[in-house]
C-alpha cells in the first residue's frame, strides 16, 4: 500500500514538471516573456546630435547662371547689371547681288543697327507696371567668371578694376520702356557712329552694360542679342541684316550678402554651402531609460530643418532645391570631395514662400550616413562625421535658401525611428 502510495506521487510529480516546462516556454501571457519587438521615436536637439556648423561662399560664378538679374534699388538695398560680349563683328559674308548670285563681300558699310533684350515674364519679381531699361557700351573689356561690382578681371597675373564702381562710364546707348504685358523683350536702335565704335574695341571695349532705371524693381533677363545692318558694296540699294550673337553674359552686384552667423543658407550666385558636423551620443532617452544606439536598431533617421526668412533682395523667385551630400575630405574644405547624394534625384524641392513670411520644416533622409555613423565594426578615424546642404545645381539664381540654426527656436533636430527586441537567455 505504502508502495503504491509513493509511485502515485512519483507519476503526479512529473506530470507537475512536465506540464512547468511546457507553460512557460509556450505561454500566450506576453507578460513572462516579452520578446515582441518594439518602435520607439526619439527626437534629439541639435546639441545632442551636432557639433557645429559652417557656411561657405564662393561656389560657381553669376556667368553660369541662366537667368541674370537686373536691380535698380530693389527693396532698397540691391543694384544688379548685366554685362553681354558678344562675337566678333561680320566683318566678312556672303550676300546675293541683284542677279539673285551669292557673292562674298568684305567691303559693305555699317549703316545702324539694334540691340535686343529679352527678359523672364513669369518671374515672381515682375513689376506690376512699366520699367525703364538702359544699355551702355562698356568703357573696358571684362573677364565674365571673375568680373564683380568694382573688378573687371581677376585672373593669374591680371587684375583690373573698373574705372567707375558697376561698369560705368562707356557710351549711353539710350533707354527703352518694357512692361510685362506687352512682350517679352526691348530693342534699343543704334545709328553707324555707334556701331562703329562697338566693331573698335581698342575704343569701346568689347560689350554692353544693361541696367535698370526705375528704382525700387527687380527683373530677370534672359538673353541679348545685336543685329547689324549692312548695305553691299556690290548692291548699294540693298540693307542686309546681320548678326553677331551673345557668345558669353553675366550679372554684377553690390551688396553681396554676408552669412547669418549661426544660420543655414544655400544657393546664391554665387552659391552658398553649409557643412553640419555630427556628434552623436552612445545612448538615447526612450520611454523613460537609456537605450544604446546601435546600427541595428536604426529604422529611420532624419535631420529636420526649419526655413527662415531670406534677406528680402535675395528672395528666391522659384523652388530651392536641396540636396544633402557627405563630406569626405573635411580637412580640404571649402574644396573637399562629397559623396553620393543622401536624397536622390534633385533632392527635396522648398517652395519660393517658404522663405518669406511662412515657414516650412523640411526632412532630410540621412539613414544610412547615421548607421555608419554608429557602427562599431568601422573605426572612428574612417567615420565621416560631416554633411553639407547645397542646391544640385550651383548656382541656379541669386537667391538663396536660409533656415534656422542652432540657437534659435526652430533649431534643426535629429529624429530616429529605432525598432528594440528585448533577448532572453535560456540556461
Amino acid at each position: 500500500m505504502k508502495r503504491a502510495w509513493m509511485v502515485a506521487g512519483l507519476v503526479s510529480a512529473s506530470w507537475g514538471l512536465l506540464a512547468c516546462e511546457e507553460v512557460t516556454p509556450t505561454s500566450t501571457d506576453g507578460g513572462l516573456l516579452p520578446l515582441e519587438p518594439r518602435t520607439v521615436e526619439v527626437v534629439l536637439s541639435f546639441e545632442e546630435f551636432a557639433e557645429q556648423i559652417q557656411v561657405y561662399g564662393g561656389y560657381g560664378t553669376p556667368s553660369e547662371v541662366f537667368e541674370s538679374v537686373l536691380a535698380d534699388d530693389f527693396e532698397g538695398v540691391l543694384d544688379s547689371r548685366v554685362l553681354s560680349r558678344y562675337s566678333t563683328f561680320p566683318w566678312r559674308a556672303s550676300i546675293r547681288d541683284s542677279t539673285g548670285t551669292l557673292r562674298a563681300d568684305s567691303g559693305f558699310t555699317f549703316t545702324g543697327g539694334y540691340l535686343v533684350a529679352r527678359f523672364d515674364t513669369a518671374d515672381t519679381n515682375l513689376p506690376t507696371g512699366s520699367v525703364i531699361v538702359g544699355a551702355q557700351a562698356l568703357p573696358a573689356s571684362f573677364d565674365p567668371p571673375t568680373a564683380s561690382w568694382t573688378v573687371a578681371v581677376d585672373t593669374i597675373n591680371d587684375y583690373r578694376l573698373w574705372d567707375e564702381a558697376g561698369a560705368g562710364g562707356g557710351m549711353d546707348f539710350g533707354e527703352a520702356t518694357w512692361t510685362p504685358t506687352s512682350g517679352d523683350s526691348v530693342v534699343f536702335a543704334l545709328d553707324s557712329a555707334q556701331v562703329a565704335l562697338l566693331g573698335d574695341t581698342t575704343e569701346v571695349g568689347d560689350g554692353v552694360r544693361f541696367d535698370l532705371r526705375s528704382a525700387g524693381e527687380r527683373i530677370n533677363l534672359i538673353d541679348t542679342d545685336l543685329r547689324l545692318f549692312v548695305r553691299p558694296n556690290h548692291h548699294q540699294d540693298t540693307i542686309v541684316t546681320l548678326s553677331a550673337p551673345g557668345t558669353v553674359r553675366t550679372f554684377i552686384y553690390d551688396p553681396v550678402p554676408l552669412p547669418a552667423a549661426d544660420g543655414i543658407r544655400v544657393g546664391g550666385a554665387p552659391s552658398w554651402r553649409t557643412v553640419m558636423t555630427l556628434d552623436l551620443p552612445g545612448t538615447v532617452d526612450a520611454s523613460g531609460g537609456a537605450l544604446a544606439l546601435t546600427r541595428d536598431r536604426i529604422n529611420s533617421a532624419t535631420i529636420e530643418l526649419t526655413t527662415a526668412p531670406s534677406e528680402p533682395a535675395f528672395q528666391p523667385s522659384d523652388s530651392i532645391f536641396l540636396d544633402a551630400r557627405p563630406v569626405l575630405a573635411p580637412e580640404l574644405l571649402p574644396k573637399s570631395p562629397l559623396g553620393a547624394s543622401l536624397i536622390g534625384g534633385l533632392g527635396v524641392s522648398i517652395a519660393p514662400g517658404s522663405f518669406g513670411e511662412s515657414s516650412r520644416t523640411v526632412s532630410i533622409p540621412v539613414t544610412s550616413f547615421v548607421r555608419a555613423l554608429v557602427d562599431d565594426s568601422v573605426a572612428a578615424a574612417d567615420k565621416v562625421r560631416d554633411v553639407v546642404f547645397l542646391t544640385p545645381i550651383e548656382p541656379l539664381s541669386i537667391g538663396f535658401g536660409s533656415f534656422q540654426g542652432p540657437g534659435s527656436a526652430s533649431a534643426p533636430t535629429l529624429r530616429l525611428i529605432l525598432t528594440v527586441s528585448d533577448t532572453v537567455e535560456v540556461r
